[in-house]
């Protein structure tokens, strides 16, 4: 569906709200996401033609809403985007966010594009968030999330998307966001490089050395007792500009990341860990409260589709159970979920 919105085309799929599932009280083509038992989705009609999504989170997790697969935002040749977010807060202090889910010609969903807005003032206005993109000719598609990020209230109103020409994309380039050729993501780790050093150059000198040697034979001390190394350049021995060798010392790295939790009826999970770097890691749940919650590690090869590993276990009130794996894929998470309120502490330690 297409909607002309002033002299754009807006080509995101029910982009106005103004569609509803014929199933439940929601948008067509959007699904929620994040948050938690607490967090509210409200789909309300503010006038005949106007329909916004409220969404209110008291968690320090994200929460918002994503595209269906299906709805994803078909980019094709054009390398140029503007993405517009239209919303209004009575929360200054509410911190929105915009997440963009490249996924390339062979169906390779890519590592998000992340940014983050604020209302600023307190109003009932609407205001917009534009952002442009600059995409690889091996984009096909583009699957957007929108939400609040942490605690606090955000209505949205409307999300536009429409190619830019040449022209205009050159007047916007002070928003420009060109797709690097490799993606980051946090990771509690540190991927550590190989040096490669250079190939030593063969010389074929003669030599002929006569000299006559008197050497005192005794045992050599390091108080005493030191040897100097010399070099004319880099390679293949690295050494200082007074001729000293340099010496780099490599050994393990140690990785600690902490997250304070509550599990409740609906099952969550923990933030996202990229372990691709870890030699090993583990996971250490401590349940503050006084009803037992039930957790579970999951595995994922990209960060969308996950699967959990064996059964879940039981982690009793004031106690600290450990969780680990032999199995390798590249992300890891912690789901949980009780009978009730209970809080969770979990320690993720790795070495690289």
């Amino acid at each position: 569906m297409e909607r002309v919105l002033g002299r754009e085309t807006n080509q995101i799929l029910n982009g106005d709200f103004s569609e509803k599932c014929s199933a439940q009280d929601f948008p067509e083509a959007w699904l929620p996401i994040g948050g938690n038992q607490a967090t509210s989705w409200k789909y309300k009609q503010e006038s005949q033609t106007e329909h916004v999504l409220e969404i209110s989170n008291s968690t320090i997790t994200r929460a918002g809403i994503v595209q269906t697969v299906e709805s994803s935002l078909a980019v094709g040749k054009d390398e140029h985007w503007l993405i517009k977010v239209v919303f209004k807060s009575q929360q200054p202090e509410s911190k929105g966010y915009l997440r963009l889910y490249p996924v390339n010609l062979k169906g390779n969903v890519m590592l998000p594009w992340e940014f983050s807005f604020h209302p600023r003032l307190e109003q009932e206005k609407q205001t917009q968030f534009k952002q442009t993109v600059g995409l690889a000719s091996n984009i096909k598609f583009l699957r957007l999330e929108v939400g609040v990020l942490g605690s606090g209230k955000l209505s949205i109103c409307k999300l536009l998307a429409c190619p830019l020409p040449l022209k205009r994309w050159k007047k916007k380039s002070k928003n420009e966001h060109k797709a690097p050729p490799l993606e980051y993501i946090q990771s509690i780790g540190e991927i550590l490089k190989p040096i490669r050093l250079a190939t030593p150059i063969p010389l074929h000198v003669p030599v002929n050395v006569q000299a006559k040697v008197h050497a005192d034979i005794r045992n050599l001390t390091p108080l005493r007792d030191r040897i100097q190394i010399y070099g004319s350049g880099q390679a293949p021995l690295a050494t200082s500009s007074c001729g000293r060798a340099q010496v780099e010392i490599f050994g393990h790295g140690f990785q600690e990341s902490l997250e304070d939790v509550t599990a409740s009826l609906t099952m969550s999970s923990t933030t996202t860990r990229d372990v691709a770097a870890l030699g090993r890691f583990s996971f250490a749940i401590y349940n503050f409260g006084n009803l037992s919650a039930s957790v579970q590690i999951e595995f994922s090869p990209d960060g969308l589709h996950w699967a959990a590993e064996g059964a879940p276990r039981e982690a009793a009130p004031e106690t600290l159970i450990i969780l680990s794996s032999e199995t390798f894929l590249r992300y890891t998470r912690i789901s949980y979920w009780a009978n009730g309120l209970t809080h969770l502490r979990v320690w993720v330690q790795a070495q690289n």
